[in-house]
């Protein structure tokens, strides 16, 4: 059965799910490939001619994704089961197997990573570090921002004057915070996850020396969040630990639901 090719985030219980079933999928001959952030396809070299067609294959549908993500992958190829995984952080190796070989994501799964987490909107922002799941130490407050003015004349620039000061006020004080929290475990954190509106961290960023300085830690990736309030925050590893699962194609009566 064909799907269409479109993108399914599965939660580390549910990837786990996943897994579990193509262990337990009937024997078939397949391909697995193991990918490390920055790893072209081209260097991928096979000799059978059946894994070659099937490289060709990955090339034509997955090779855009895979050359966006910024933690690898792991495709699992077969003329009847084609998956794309992109994982929440990045894989550590390279590799590629005959069959459906599930380790790499398994060991990926079942590693513990020291995370910062600084979730940001204008007028409030919640900063925490997270040993797994459990929460080490955390600050959420709130800063006043003005809301957007539409008058025009001298009032709109007055206006705005006042709001981007307290925007740049904010930006300070959320810093400053992040690194209080985060600068005692500098050394033990593994990734950096922001949350909120993207143009805002962007700018949030061009402030904050702090993040700068971890910059090669900081993800890509922007977690979605509402209010950054408490519970919010203590919710995030779920979120952080969701996977993108892409199926090109699955068999008829798969057993596992919920993808494409």
């Amino acid at each position: 059965m064909s799907t269409t090719a479109r993108g399914t985030w599965l939660s580390k219980r549910r990837l786990e799910s996943l897994l579990d079933t193509l262990d337990v999928v009937p024997p078939l001959e397949a391909l697995t490939l193991s990918l490390t952030p920055g790893v072209s396809l081209e260097s991928v070299h096979l000799v059978e001619p059946q894994h070659i067609q099937w490289l060709d294959e990955i090339r034509s549908f997955a090779s855009d994704r895979l050359a966006a993500s910024e933690t690898g992958a792991v495709v699992f190829w077969s003329d009847s089961l084609q998956l794309l995984v992109i994982p929440p952080f990045p894989m550590t190796n390279s590799s590629k197997s005959t069959g459906l070989d599930t380790s790499p994501l398994r060991a990926l799964m079942q590693r513990e990573f020291t995370l910062g987490v600084v979730l940001l909107r204008l007028g409030r922002y919640s900063v925490g570090v997270f040993k797994g799941d459990v929460l080490l130490t955390s600050k959420t407050d709130t800063r006043y921002v003005k809301g957007r003015h539409s008058a025009g004349g001298t009032s709109q620039r007055r206006f705005a004057r006042i709001r981007q000061k307290q925007i740049h006020e904010l930006f300070v004080k959320a810093c400053s915070v992040t690194e209080e929290r985060l600068g005692p475990y500098e050394k033990e954190i593994d990734h950096i996850f922001l949350g909120g509106e993207r143009h805002t961290l962007t700018d949030f960023l061009k402030e904050c020396p702090f993040l700068q300085r971890m910059e090669s830690r900081v993800a890509k990736r922007i977690l979605s969040v509402g209010e950054p309030r408490r519970r919010e925050l203590e919710n995030m590893p779920r979120e952080i630990w969701k996977s993108q699962v892409t199926p090109f194609k699955l068999p008829e009566g798969f057993p596992f639901q919920g993808l494409g």
